[in-house]
């Protein structure tokens, strides 16, 4: 249970770090904190995280150079039915996926019953490629623009300027949009993916837009 989501004050909240250095190798081996004193001990997001990692973004070298041999030409994310959720309410939020890692409320993913921390965010994502970015949105139309202009945008937008107080004044090399995710089946698709396709061709003509259907199968 993320301790935001269940009302706790975490207004005096402190971030703790320290080095773990292992001995040897026990594949066994857990991590255990414990406390002398009596009383409730809350713990948000807790990581035991390498100190060697590519570029500092917390990817594991090896398995980043595995995707990077596989020279990928597409990254798709956030990628399948966890970019909406069965709930509106439950849906990937981008907004709530930057900035600091500890200060992100996180979300439940309701299609495979677990709570994420988002520490693989939207901008994480960015950082991760050599390659060319497939960006996937759910079910807002303005979530999308905005996430578009976060990637895109000058540094004079509102969200252009946000990617740029991060590091990155230059704008990500985004070309690919996905609509949903198999959506089929689902009720006036082609209504809401002409939606999407107006709006965001209107301010990114060069922006191809996918859809995750093909015509035969849309009601």
């Amino acid at each position: 249970m993320n301790a935001r989501a269940s009302g706790v004050n975490v207004t005096k909240w402190s971030k703790m770090e320290t080095i773990l250095e292992a001995k040897s190798t026990n594949h066994n081996s857990n991590l255990q904190i414990t406390t002398t004193k009596k009383g409730v001990l809350w713990l948000d997001q807790v990581s035991a995280m390498p100190l060697d990692t590519y570029k500092g973004h917390g990817f594991r070298n090896d398995l980043f150079q595995m995707v990077a041999d596989l020279k990928p030409k597409t990254f798709r994310f956030p990628g399948g039915c966890y970019v909406e959720g069965n709930y509106l309410k439950n849906a990937f939020r981008w907004k709530d996926t930057v900035g600091a890692w500890e200060e992100r409320p996180g979300h439940y993913n309701d299609m495979w019953k677990y709570w994420t921390d988002d520490g693989f965010g939207y901008l994480k994502d960015f950082n991760y490629q050599r390659i060319l970015v497939h960006i996937q949105y759910g079910c807002l139309i303005m979530e999308a623009l905005d996430g578009i202009e976060f990637a895109r945008g000058s540094t004079q937008s509102k969200w252009g300027s946000l990617r740029a107080s991060m590091g990155h004044p230059k704008p990500f090399d985004l070309r690919y949009v996905g609509v949903g995710n198999e959506d089929c089946g689902k009720y006036n698709y082609l209504g809401n993916y002409l939606q999407f396709y107006k709006a965001i061709k209107y301010r990114y003509p060069d922006i191809q837009i996918i859809s995750n259907c093909d015509g035969s199968h849309i009601h």
